[in-house]
């Protein structure tokens, strides 16, 4: 695995690949025609804990890309997946892997209808990161870490091959031996941080100032965790005492980016995070109001 190609440059792509460019692994990005022109004129600039980077970037726009890759890596918005893989259709030679790196699990089903479940490796991405006005990739704080795994042999075997390749790189690599349930124990701990962030309108910190915040907190992670040994991918403990942590520190300013966005006024991805867990949950037979809450809540507010 030599020549990687990720979708965007922006808050996770951006980063990622500009470190691995900075490891001196042969990256180009796929980005529109007025992205292009601005790395091009100033290069991928990003502020991190673990160091800035300043970097000249080669580019390339759907009209320019080819099938010339062994693996395309992709980051977009749930609502915008299907133009995310009208976007990479062209750069996929036969041999080609891609990996999403999207929460929840239902965008695993539209990449293996599309291109076939032998080359979709799945990937989980944990960073917060943003894209300045100017263009440039800001870490949020120092948590900078991919998964990736596969499903069959294939797709393992590529999965290893990429996070080798990471070996060298600024920030944390791990291979999965079971992706699923990795991909079950980010989304457990990202709806619930997305569910009571944007319900109470506050950092994690300030939901646990308040009377009932940490007590909702816990039923709403239990909830979720509910769901996911119900579909037959319970949590396991070490994971669970981890998030847990995460979620009920009081000094935390960790938001979820889901309620940036909500503040933003951007469109949020609240029906492929919560909505597809609330589903699941009807499916399973699991009793979630708390996850419905957050839910029907973003409904009304969000777009």
């Amino acid at each position: 695995m030599k020549k990687l190609l990720f979708l965007g440059a922006g808050g996770v792509g951006g980063y990622f690949g500009a470190r691995l460019i900075e490891a001196g692994v042969d990256v180009s990005f796929l980005v529109r025609p007025t992205r292009a022109a601005l790395l091009a004129e100033h290069g991928l600039k990003v502020s991190s804990p673990h160091g800035d980077l300043a970097l000249p970037v080669r580019c390339v726009t759907r009209d320019t890309v080819r099938p010339e890759y062994d693996l395309v890596l992709l980051a977009p918005k749930a609502y915008d997946l299907d133009d995310a893989l009208d976007s990479i259709a062209p750069a996929l030679a036969p041999e080609t892997f891609v990996m999403p790196f999207l929460n929840g699990l239902a965008h695993m089903d539209v990449l293996d209808a599309r291109f076939g479940a032998h080359r979709v490796i799945g990937g989980v991405a944990h960073i917060a990161a943003t894209l300045d006005a100017d263009g440039s990739v800001r870490q949020l704080n120092p948590i900078h870490a991919l998964t990736a795994g596969g499903r069959n042999a294939a797709t393992q075997r590529a999965a290893a091959e990429f996070v080798a390749l990471c070996e060298p790189a600024k920030f944390d690599a791990a291979l999965s031996t079971d992706i699923v349930a990795t991909l079950w124990e980010k989304w457990t701990f990202l709806a619930t941080l997305a569910g009571i962030t944007t319900l109470m309108q506050g950092s994690i910190g300030q939901v646990m100032a308040t009377t009932h915040g940490e007590s909702l907190a816990r039923r709403l992670y239990a909830e979720c965790l509910a769901v996911a040994e119900r579909s037959g991918y319970p949590v396991q403990q070490k994971v669970q005492a981890r998030s847990l942590r995460m979620l009920t520190d009081r000094d935390s300013s960790l938001t979820a980016s889901m309620l940036r966005d909500l503040q933003a006024g951007s469109r949020t991805e609240h029906d492929h995070v919560l909505g597809d867990l609330v589903r699941r949950a009807q499916l399973q037979g699991v009793d979630t109001p708390l996850l419905a809450a957050a839910y029907c809540h973003l409904q009304r507010v969000g777009s």
